[in-house]
Formats: C-alpha cells, structure tokens, sequence
C-alpha cells in the first residue's frame, strides 16, 4: 500500500534514517535553503520545526534521491520507469469525499494572508521569495477539464503574488481563455503533498488529460478530493495546505529573475498577478519547499520522461537494464544487455528521437549504474571510442527556451563493451564490500 498523504511518507523516510529534523531556528531568507543544499549529497529530506517569521514548520528534500522515489512509488530502484508506465496505461479518476485533513483550519478573507507563510529566498539574484513546491489546480474555461502543473509563485504582500502561467503550458492556456472572456481564472494551490501527486504534475499528457488520474493509477486507488471554500475547484483532501485564488485578467507585474533548473537566472518577465482568497490546511501544517533544478525537482520531473524512453527502447528490442535522466533531464543515461555489435548507438538515437528535450545520450553496458553520473563518466572515458561510438545530429529539435540556440542539436555516445570481448572490460571487485557496515569497524576508534 502506498501511504494517502506526504505525513505517512516522511514516517516512512524517518524509519530508514533519510530524514533530519532542524531544531535550531533557521531564516527563510537563504539559511534555509543552504541547509537542504547540504543535505542533498547525504540523501536527507529534512524538516524545520522552527522558522523565522512563520508559525509554520518546513519541509524539503522530499525526494531527493532515487532510492526515495523508489520508496514513493513502491518499487526497486531500476523498476520506476517500468512501473510507471505499467501502471499508467489504465487511468483512475479522483473520487470526491465531504473532507478531509486540508480543511481542518480554514482561513478566508483578510484572515487568509502570504506573509503567514514561511516563504522561502532560494538564490542570491532571486527577484524575492517564492513558493517553488505550489501545484496549481484549475480547469478549461471552455471544456471544464482539470490540468494541474508546477507553477512558481513570487510573493509581493499579504494577498498577490506572481504566478509564472504562460502558453504554450496548460494553465497559461486555460488563463489566456479566461482572460479573453473578460474573467479571472480560478486556481487553488496545493501545497505539502505525496511525491505521487507531485510526479504527476509534472508530467506533460496531452490537454485535457487530468494528471491527478495519473496520480490515481500510479497508486492503484483514486486520489481523495474536497472542494474548495472560495472557488469552484476540487484538491487533494491530504495536502497539507492549499491557498484559493484566481488569476487577474489584463493585470501583469514584473517577476523573477529566478534561479530555475537549469542553475541559471531566468530574466524578469512580466507574469500574471495570483490573488488570494483562502487559505485550509492542517493543524500544524508543513510548509513544502523545493530548490529548482536540485536532486529534489528532477526525481520529480524525470519517471514520467524516463518511462517514456524505457517504452520504445523496449518497443525496439532492446534489453533495458535501467535509464536516467538525471542531472538535468536534458540529458539520457541508459544501460542495456547488449545483444549485437553497435547496439548501443541504436539505443542513442531511439532515446534521442523520442524524448525532445534529450540533447545527449550515453549509454553504457548493465554493470554501470546511471544514477551515479561519476559510474557513466567512467563508462564513457574507458569503454568508449570517440571516431566510432559518437555521433552528433545537427539543427534538432530540443528544449524550447532556447535563446542561443544549445539544445538544438544532439549526440549519442555509445560507451559499451565490444561484443563478445566481456572479459577484457570485467571491472575488479572486492568481495563484501557493498554489504560491509562500516560503522561496526569504526565504533569505539579514537584514531
């Protein structure tokens, strides 16, 4: 069974040693950020009891590692894209309930208010705070179908915020239609919720497909919904919070620069203006945060796009061992059982053609873990030779937001062993290594 709420998840977390818990007070202005930064490496989600400012409690680093999204999804480390899309090919639809844990404080009007909030400064250029974890929920003007997306928010004051909506992404769809009948559209964000639900908003289906049946599917069970107190829309009943809104018509403020996934700035732009109108959450709530571009928000962006690629290389015949998209999901690592001489380049374009945004694929023989990119490097400089095993696809199609034009092209690197020559590439071992525990040799050492 997978757990109904992100509470039930951070147990889990805290069982196998993977969650840290911060007493000491801790500043939303950068402080807090740095601290998930460090925890990353060690693989730590971690929760602040204690946050300047704010009655609220924070948590981050919710996901940050493979073995985490493994947990969340109830699978093997190199299951996840098989098990996605397993499990996706059959939809299941929210279920609606009277309430839920989201409405056990419920705050309107000008008791609802952003500077309650714990909002967080991530980067030093950052424009401001912004809330980076905010899964926005609206339907079409003209169809009624829902969408949910990661959308950031940059706080101004106690009631508006930026809210990044642009086309061609859903919401900036269904905003520019509501906008073009004179009305504001109406969105609630949820905050604090399982990393199913957040895997799912980010996954870009066609248009009208709801990413909360997504959502559904991946757990086997539909997703409980509660309607909203101020607005006609329906969220998750175990978020932690949801902020109730809608977006202005014909208003635009300057927003951003933001440090966004790629580790650049993104430059101000003029954004559409989210006004609050309620506020449901938990009692004692948590304030979810995400640092974009980190460990956190790619093992959130990278199942639904590695399930994609896993599907038609095995489509293709080719026996998959495990694929990747880290670090940045412009890039594909694939193992594979390979089965004929230059199968690996086969694999590369496959990837390539298939997931858009790939610029670079390497792949490499199934004793190679690709989510270590430090194993893949080492794959690539000594298994792979650069006149035979490269190729490089100029003026292709890649990432969108591209001013100068480097992710329009593309390479496949083959970093496979020779057919048939396994001997002479086998990589040394030391037996009982890996289940060694090394604390058991170090307790009691004074060095």
């Amino acid at each position: 069974m997978i757990p109904p709420d992100l509470r039930s998840y951070l147990a889990q977390l805290d069982e196998r040693g993977w969650l840290a818990r911060v007493k000491r007070e801790v500043d939303p202005k950068w402080e807090l950020a740095a601290v998930l930064m460090r925890l990353m490496p060690l693989g730590k989600a971690a929760i602040f009891e204690r946050v300047n400012g704010s009655d609220f409690g924070v948590v981050g680093n919710v996901c940050v590692s493979r073995d985490m999204l493994a947990l969340a999804l109830n699978c093997g480390r190199d299951e996840v894209p098989r098990v996605w899309r397993d499990r996706t090919e059959k939809l299941i639809e929210p279920e609606i309930v009277s309430s839920g844990p989201v409405k056990e404080v419920v705050k309107t009007g000008e008791e609802a208010r952003f500077t309650d909030l714990p909002i967080v400064f991530h980067s030093e250029k950052d424009a401001g705070p912004f809330i980076t974890a905010s899964v926005a929920i609206a339907s079409d003007p003209e169809t009624g179908r829902r969408n949910i997306s990661f959308n950031r928010m940059q706080a101004r004051d106690a009631r508006e915020t930026g809210i990044r909506s642009m086309p061609p992404q859903h919401l900036g769809l269904m905003y520019a239609k509501a906008e073009k009948q004179g009305r504001p559209l109406e969105v609630a964000v949820a905050l604090g919720l399982h990393p199913i639900e957040l895997c799912a908003a980010a996954t870009s289906p066609a248009h009208g497909v709801d990413e909360l049946a997504i959502a559904g599917a991946l757990r086997g069970e539909p997703v409980q919904l509660v309607r909203c107190e101020t607005i006609d829309a329906y969220v998750p009943a175990h978020a932690e919070m949801v902020l109730e809104g809608e977006i202005l018509p014909e208003r635009r403020e300057r927003e951003a620069p933001f440090g966004d996934f790629m580790q650049f700035y993104m430059p101000e732009v003029m954004s559409p203006v989210f006004r609050l109108k309620a506020i449901t959450h938990r009692r004692g709530a948590l304030y979810q945060d995400m640092q974009a571009g980190c460990d956190d928000d790619m093992h959130v962006l990278a199942p639904s796009r590695e399930a994609q690629v896993f599907d038609a290389l095995e489509r293709a015949g080719i026996r998959v061992r495990a694929v990747s998209l880290l670090p940045t999901i412009l890039g594909v690592a694939v193992s594979i059982h390979k089965q004929f001489e230059r199968e690996g380049k086969n694999a590369a374009m496959v990837a390539l053609g298939t997931y858009r945004w790939a610029k670079t694929c390497i792949v490499v023989d199934h004793d190679v873990d690709v989510y270590n990119y430090e194993d893949v490097l080492w794959a690539f400089t000594t298994r792979c030779r650069p006149d035979h095993g490269t190729f490089v696809v100029p003026e292709a199609m890649g990432f969108p937001r591209d001013n100068f034009h480097i992710h329009q092209s593309k390479m496949g690197i083959d970093a496979t062993v020779p057919l048939g020559e396994w001997t002479e590439f086998e990589r040394k071992s030391v037996p009982g290594a890996a289940e060694l525990k090394l604390e058991e040799y170090l307790d009691g050492d004074r060095g």
